[in-house]
């Protein structure tokens, strides 16, 4: 007779002070897991890209194809079906999840034999912020079947603007589930739940590669949020992906498989906490093997059945990465920004104030429109001059589609100070072009 030894250790709440798109997580770890939800991946290819499925019970959830190089773009693609995968603690994790939100530590109890089903290893359950989107400004069941490139799909996204990197988090949702299966009563039951509840039930994912969340139950609750224009309150597995070594140990030159040295702190993606007293190198990559041949991607269409809630653009990656790197002009960036911050900030005319503020706007055009707005119409009010030239179009882009008394306005007196070979000039144009037709 065999007996089920797989234990889930809760060890530690962790410190989420100032991490905007995190309000509460625990570390927890697994030891003799089933290893039933796990990520296999093959070896690289010539162009340093290797392929890659998360599983679940042998089914693959999703497919990627990645890149080595940390700030490259990658490629997703659907997996099997998740409604189609036989999994009765992902059942009981779904009847869990859809109580109201109790806890952190409450959570990760009440879904601990699906935590089970995972790898040997340290682990982080998150309560996190996700925007129901893809990266590229789209709805997140706007995607093919096919390997496509998603500019989230980096474990370090360039800011070319300021010359710095965004470290990924769970910050967009990739579907598992087929998109013929969303109702819209039950979409409709999640928003009155959402616009009454204080601590609404949460989705749940698992960070698979860069800032894509995979969606292991909530479909319906991301299409709600959509609606609302609001970020998916979701419950986020992250794997350990990151550690700093203990102090006085040589690393330079040796295989940290072979000396395996002390860590001092491990990360989960952007959240880094102290390490347990004695933890070494292979206690976070001791699982990671790589598949001779590797998988075989396959294509599933589990999105041919066309779906759109919420705004017709969203943020992009470029956008929150810019406002999260840029240097700190306003501050509390995400998910608030107060306008004081924001009219402070018009004021500076330096190129980097000009790529925050083109982020701001495109940032509010799908989560605070009457703030983005009054953004808009100050920046127009502030008018040109040197290093205000992106914001300026993104002020004019904002407004094309507004035909009230006061966007007129602005559009004429932006018309009238300016030269005609101006190129922004042509959005001005444009929008009374529109208005004539």
């Amino acid at each position: 007779m065999f007996f089920n030894n797989t234990s889930v250790n809760i060890i530690k709440e962790i410190d989420t002070t100032g991490c905007w798109w995190c309000s509460s997580a625990v570390m927890f770890c697994v030891r003799n897991g089933k290893n039933s939800i796990r990520e296999i991946t093959g070896p690289g290819n010539e162009d340093y890209e290797y392929d890659s499925q998360f599983l679940i019970n042998g089914k693959p959830i999703a497919q990627a194809r990645l890149p080595e190089c940390p700030t490259c773009k990658g490629l997703l693609a659907t997996g099997y079906g998740i409604e189609n995968v036989d999994c009765p603690e992902l059942k009981a994790a779904r009847e869990a999840m859809n109580s109201p939100f109790a806890g952190i530590k409450e959570s990760a109890e009440k879904i601990k034999p699906l935590l089970g089903l995972m790898g040997d290893g340290y682990y982080v359950l998150a309560d996190t912020l996700c925007l129901p989107s893809d990266g590229d400004g789209r709805f997140f069941y706007d995607v093919p079947g096919e390997l496509t490139q998603y500019d989230a799909v980096c474990d370090d996204y360039y800011c070319d603007c300021n010359l710095s990197c965004c470290r990924h988090y769970p910050l967009f949702l990739y579907p598992t589930q087929s998109s013929s299966l969303i109702n819209d009563e039950r979409v409709e039951y999640y928003v009155q739940m959402m616009k009454t509840e204080k601590e609404p039930p949460r989705a749940l994912g698992f960070l698979y590669t860069g800032f894509m969340n995979l969606l292991l139950d909530g479909h319906h609750k991301a299409c709600a949020a959509a609606s609302l224009g609001k970020y998916v309150r979701c419950l986020t597995i992250i794997p350990a992906d990151g550690c700093k070594f203990a102090p006085d140990q040589q690393i330079r030159g040796i295989d940290l498989r072979d000396s395996n040295p002390y860590i001092k702190t491990i990360m989960f993606a952007e959240l880094e906490t102290e390490a347990e007293p004695g933890m070494r190198f292979l206690d976070i990559y001791g699982n990671k093997k790589t598949e001779k041949k590797g998988p075989s991607l396959q294509i599933y269409d589990l999105t041919k059945h066309r779906i759109h809630y919420g705004p017709d653009a969203y943020p992009t990656v470029r956008d929150i990465s810019t406002l999260l790197t840029a240097s700190a002009k306003i501050k509390g960036i995400i998910p608030e920004m107060d306008l004081e911050s924001i009219t402070s900030l018009i004021k500076d005319d330096s190129d980097e104030a000009d790529a925050y503020l083109e982020a701001v706007i495109r940032y509010l055009a799908s989560t605070d429109h009457e703030k983005g707005y009054k953004t808009a119409a100050g920046i127009l009010r502030k008018g040109d001059g040197r290093g205000r030239h992106r914001r300026l179009r993104a002020a004019l882009l904002f407004l094309m589609n507004d035909r009230s008394e006061e966007t007129e306005q602005l559009m004429a007196d932006f018309y009238v100070t300016h030269e005609e070979q101006d190129d922004l000039m042509d959005l001005v144009n444009s929008y009374w072009k529109d208005a004539r037709d």
